[in-house]
């Protein structure tokens, strides 16, 4: 007996270029978030005998979440 379902999508010429056209999109977005979190960590890395005792702000997922 089958418990389960495989469904294959089959998408039309035009369905296939906007899908195309979302991921590009897409990868774009999270390629562009990721390079503002490395070059934040980039220019607020300090030694480690010379970082400050009090907290600073984190760039994180949550944050570019928030300004989206």
């Amino acid at each position: 007996m089958k418990l389960t379902y495989i469904y294959k999508i089959k998408p039309s010429p035009e369905q296939v270029t906007v899908m195309e056209t979302w991921i590009l999109m897409l990868r774009r977005h999270y390629n562009y978030a990721l390079g503002q979190r490395f070059d934040w960590l980039r220019l607020t890395r300090c030694q480690i005998d010379r970082c400050s005792l009090v907290s600073e702000p984190t760039l994180g997922y949550s944050r570019q979440v928030s300004w989206l």
